[in-house]
């Protein structure tokens, strides 16, 4: 186990034990309200791997679970990332990584649609930017990946991580449920 996913662990059990969902650093938490999100929430992924933990989807069927307590669940959009942080501009993601990452969303979709019968699943790739055209039209993924970028919950180098990499998203995927 790297010291990232020991420290993330540690976090994650830290925050059930004060009875919250997850411990979420401000910037993600402040791009997600900015785009909506009534509750938004983090998973993390083995590195190289897209199968979900048990402990992740025991996760997220407790936010599922909880949002439906408040009330009727609209949609969920899930932004995730390979094992690689957000791409600078003007770079591009191997074929590798951009691979990963949709199959980490195809598997996360794929559990909260058949699983947790949630309809509207919206995912969206963090090793790719937005295109001029999706910047251009402002297409939701162009939204989401910039607003993402812009608070600095989708750090781009390693000096934009925090401290001991607590921003840090690679082998992450961020989750937001949007209520009617």
């Amino acid at each position: 186990m790297n010291f990232k996913s020991m420290f993330g662990s540690l976090v994650i059990i830290a925050s059930f034990a004060t009875n919250t969902a997850f411990a979420l650093d401000a910037e993600t938490e402040s791009a997600s309200k900015a785009l909506g999100a009534k509750m938004v929430s983090e998973v993390s992924f083995e590195e190289g791997k897209s199968t979900l933990t048990e402990t992740a989807k025991t996760d997220i069927r407790n936010m599922v679970s909880e949002a439906s307590k408040k009330g009727k669940i609209d949609e969920l959009k899930v932004a995730v990332w390979a094992d690689r942080e957000y791409p600078t501009e003007g770079t591009k993601a191997s074929k590798q990584d951009v691979k990963l990452a949709n199959d980490r969303a195809r598997v996360m979709k794929d559990f909260i649609k058949d699983e947790l019968k949630v309809s509207s699943v919206e995912t969206y790739n963090m090793t790719e930017r937005p295109n001029a055209l999706q910047k251009f039209i402002k297409t939701d993924t162009a939204k989401t990946k910039t607003a993402m970028e812009t608070s600095g919950a989708a750090p781009r180098t390693t000096d934009e991580t925090g401290f001991m990499g607590r921003k840090a998203k690679s082998s992450n995927a961020v989750i937001m449920v949007y209520m009617k």
